[in-house]
Formats: structure tokens, sequence, C-alpha cells
């Protein structure tokens, strides 16, 4: 920037804020300001000279501010109050930024909350999340004066989303705690397991229900095949014990003109997608035991 010694004009600073006597006990939880932006008019030989001489930096005395609410706001007024002991008469504050300087801070022990992931995935065709999404920390301790700390029953990540996944994915999500609180950790990591799906072929028995002790019921065929889509890792895990297939004799008394029951689909692993059961009807028959 080109300033005339002579002539009145304005130049911007950088003035460097330091913050004293901070109790050891005393945990910061918001972020301070560091530098102060400051824009001054004058003639152009004093600017030239704050330029060349360099400011000291504004201090905040924190013993000055302390309060039992655990919470300062030191206005800029205050700061350009401060400031102004350091220039020349003729030098006019044009603008000064932060307006206000936000100290939360806590005097006690933090608390534990839970994490809450906030997240939306999906995979490819062919490919699914196995299993839960993994988190290096399910909760954190979270640092906050006491009013704010009452308030905090979770901490929120950052939203993270990702799409079209063909395999694991492991990344790092910031946490987002609310104004005046500080977490610890600032951050997790997240694991997301992908892996592909794969058609698995199943025979699996029918069972009869409501049937009353004096009958049995007899289908035909009486096993039917199941399709599904598994998770390559959980192919060997899923048998035919673990698909519950049954048919329900009072359908057969709700309608006698029919001469097959419909296959019901009862329960199966939550890890199985798509599955089909062929045939879904059978034949069957009646006798007495």
């Amino acid at each position: 920037m080109i300033v005339s010694l002579n002539e009145v004009s304005e130049m911007s600073f950088k003035i460097p804020v330091r913050y004293s006597n901070i109790p050891d006990k005393a945990f910061i939880t918001s972020e301070l300001p560091r530098v102060a932006d400051v824009r001054l008019r004058d003639r152009g030989t004093v600017l030239v000279n704050y330029a060349l001489n360099r400011f000291p930096p504004i201090e905040i005395n924190f013993e000055t501010y302390a309060n039992n609410q655990e919470q300062i706001f030191i206005p800029s007024e205050q700061m350009t109050a401060e400031l102004k002991k350091k220039l020349v008469n003729t030098t006019t504050i044009v603008s000064f930024s932060p307006d206000t300087v936000a100290i939360y801070y806590s005097m006690t022990e933090g608390k534990k909350v839970p994490v809450k992931l906030i997240s939306h995935f999906s995979t490819k065709p062919q490919c699914v999340i196995s299993t839960s999404v993994q988190l290096s920390a399910d909760s954190v301790m979270v640092y906050a004066p006491q009013n704010v700390l009452a308030s905090i029953n979770e901490i929120r990540t950052d939203s993270v989303s990702f799409h079209d996944l063909a395999d694991t994915l492991r990344t790092t999500v910031s946490l987002m705690p609310v104004e005046g609180s500080k977490a610890i950790p600032a951050e997790i990591m997240i694991t997301v397991p992908v892996e592909e799906v794969v058609l698995k072929t199943l025979e699996v028995p029918l069972a009869a229900i409501s049937l009353p002790a004096s009958l049995q019921l007899l289908t035909f065929p009486a096993k039917v095949r199941a399709e599904c889509m598994v998770p390559m890792s959980r192919f060997a895990d899923l048998t035919s014990e673990r698909i519950n297939l049954v048919v329900d004799y009072k359908k057969n008394q709700a309608n006698n003109s029919r001469k097959k029951l419909p296959v019901e689909v009862v329960s199966y692993p939550d890890f199985v997608l798509n599955l089909q059961v062929k045939p879904d009807s059978v034949e069957y028959i009646l006798e007495e035991n």
C-alpha cells in the first residue's frame, strides 16, 4: 500500500492479543482471538512509524474479568481504550475487530457424554454395509461453564456423507460442541464396514402351525428353496436352520376350497437381504394322528 507521508490516510494493522493471569485450573472452552484487526487514520508519517515499530500486544487480564458465571465478554470499547494509550493524540481508530471477545471457561470437572453420528452412507449395487458403523469413541469428555454443561446431553458429529461405497471406509469426523464448550477428543475415527454380497440358495423345511393335536399336516414339497443375498463374510453363517418358514393351518380353515397354503417367512438373520421363497405356496394333505 502506498502512503503519502504528509497526507491523512488510513492503514490496517494486526495487533497481537495476549491473555494473562489465567489460573492453572481454568479450562478455556472457547477459541480466543490471538490478533485484533485494526484500521487507523492519521498522517502518513505517523502510520508508517506504527508499521515500522510494531504494536505491543493488547493485554487481557483474566483476573480482572473472572466471575461466577465462568463466562467473560469484553466489548471492543474496552480494548480500544487500551489501544488508545499506545497511540498519538491525532490518530483515529476507524475500525476494530473482533467486536467482542467471549471467553468461556470451566473451573470444575467436565462430564462424559455420548457421541451422536450425523451421517448418510450408500453403497454400490452388490455391496452392503455389513455391520453397524464403528466409532473410535462412543463418548467423549465435554468441558464448559456449569450452566452450559448442564444442558449438554450428547455431542453431535459434523455431518458426513459418502455415496457408492464399494469398500470399507475409514475417515476422521470432527465433533461439533455447542458454543462455549470443548470436547476432548475434538474428532473421532469412524469405520463403515462395506463388502460384496453374494447369492445363497438353501433348501428349507416347512413347519405347520395352528394345527390341532389330532391332525398332522403334510406339505408337498416338504422343503422349499430360499434364495437370498448375504455378505461374503457371513456366507457360511447362514444355514437352513436359521430361516424359519411355516404354513398356517388356519388358512385352510378360512377357505376350505383352497388346495394350497401360502409359505410364510417368520424369521431370518438380519444380515440376509432380498429373501425369496420358491414356490411361495404348497399343496398339502391332512391326516389324523
